[in-house]
């Protein structure tokens, strides 16, 4: 019988193997305690504001049962005894029946408002017309060639091919100019390329543009960025061969500042003039920084500053389509316009992404490379109440029926033909003006 000799390690070595595992586990460890903790501080805190608000609630509650005439029947006497404790009882500014909602809305614009789909068929009816002056003014021109020049250019004119898809003549990134500039100036410089005639569309010399563009920019006090603005947007639609026209529409008054109904405006008095294919909503801060970033009416709602200098070029939110965004005539009428009721800073772009989203359309965005902008520093208007647009954002999608392009309301004060822009004083009034009565209840005219 052979026997097999079996070597037993120390104990030593053992224990420094233990060490050593034991050491290079421990960051592990350290790091789900940590985790771990985090998970639990969390809860806590989630627990501990529940807690407050349900003891707010309950105290509220209670409020609301110590009030005498929520309070069970009493006798004449009780009644006559309890006097004295009147001035006591009148801070109880509760509901006796039911607790009211704080912010509520009530329809007290237009009940007889049309709807979006005969608003759509009365806007068309608007288009139509415009597509008729359109026709007119056209066989006004050629015949008017005809005399003056002879048949020979006007079978030219109207051989004209259609401008292709993509121009060659685009420059890519461009170098912003923000100097203070005189409109004469800027009247030269666009006049090199197209000849730019008050009231009319700007179409290229040598091809049939694709694409009828209204790009409408919403505007007050700021003429200083309007030319700056214009300096290089003229250049850029013309190198991308659109058939386009500006217009700026301004409101009338010092009253607070109403984009949402501005806009609105444009889109009804432009739909008076020509048959647009799609509108481009202009930011007067805003100056492109590319021309490869397409002016063009999109097949979706296109969001076009994506890459904004003031946000180090990053989108700061998924559903921002504010500055600069683009969208089809139909799909514009569609998503029933903007929102009358954002008055003052903020709330009416994200409200259009509400309706978009709302109405099952897609937002396209350029790359960031491409859609670049630079703003212009200044103050920025008076924001409207924080807790006033979040109200307001929730009832985005019950609201859009009954809130947009057809319940606007306005009066052109002046309407001016320029070269480089068409301006439309407007009066907005009051008609959708936030109404504050009975305590904090808010009546919105919608």
């Amino acid at each position: 019988m052979q026997v097999v000799r079996v070597r037993v390690p120390l104990a030593r070595p053992l224990v420094r193997f233990t060490l050593k595992r034991a050491i290079r586990m421990m960051p592990s460890v350290l790091l789900l305690m940590f985790v771990f903790s985090l998970i639990f501080v969390t809860l806590m805190q989630i627990a501990v504001i529940h807690a407050n608000r349900r003891a707010h609630y309950i105290h509220r509650h209670e409020l609301n049962l110590t009030s005498p005439l929520t309070s069970q029947p009493q006798s004449h006497q009780q009644t006559e005894v309890r006097k004295p404790q009147i001035p006591v009882v009148a801070r109880v500014t509760k509901p006796l029946t039911k607790k009211p909602e704080t912010l509520r809305v009530e329809a007290l614009l237009d009940r007889n408002a049309p709807s979006v789909e005969t608003n759509i068929l009365l806007l068309q009816s608007r288009v139509n017309t415009a597509r008729l002056k359109q026709v007119l003014r056209s066989v006004r021109t050629l015949g008017n060639n005809a005399t003056t020049r002879g048949s020979a250019v006007v079978s030219t004119m109207s051989r004209k091919p259609l401008c292709p898809a993509v121009p060659t003549g685009l420059l890519g990134r461009i170098k912003v100019d923000l100097r203070p500039r005189l409109l004469s100036q800027i009247q030269k410089i666009t006049k090199l390329n197209i000849p730019l005639k008050e009231g009319e569309l700007k179409t290229p010399i040598n091809c049939t543009s694709r694409h009828r563009v209204a790009v409408i920019i919403p505007f007050r006090d700021r003429l200083v960025h309007l030319a700056i603005l214009l300096y290089t947007l003229h250049p850029i639609l013309q190198r991308q061969l659109l058939e386009y026209k500006v217009y700026v529409i301004e409101q009338y008054g010092e009253d607070t500042f109403n984009k949402g109904v501005l806009m609105n405006a444009g889109v009804k008095e432009a739909l008076r003039e020509f048959d647009f294919h799609c509108f481009v909503f202009h930011d007067v801060d805003l100056i492109p920084e590319d021309d490869r970033n397409f002016y063009s009416c999109p097949e979706h709602p296109r969001h076009m500053s994506v890459a904004v200098d003031k946000f180090n070029y990053t989108l700061p939110y998924n559903l921002l389509v504010g500055g600069v965004f683009s969208i089809k005539t139909d799909h514009l009428l569609h998503v029933n316009g903007y929102s009358n009721l954002y008055w003052g800073w903020g709330g009416e772009d994200d409200d259009m992404a509400y309706r978009i989203r709302y109405r099952r359309l897609n937002i396209f965005r350029p790359p960031e490379t491409v859609a670049r902008y630079t703003m212009i520093k200044h103050d920025h208007r008076l924001e409207s109440p924080s807790h006033i647009r979040t109200a307001l954002l929730r009832m985005a999608k019950r609201r859009s029926p009954r809130d947009g392009l057809n319940t606007v309301k306005y009066k052109v004060v002046s309407k001016r033909h320029l070269p480089l822009y068409t301006h439309i004083l407007v009066d907005i009034g009051r008609n959708h003006r936030w109404q504050f009565l009975q305590g904090h209840r808010l009546l919105i005219n919608f």
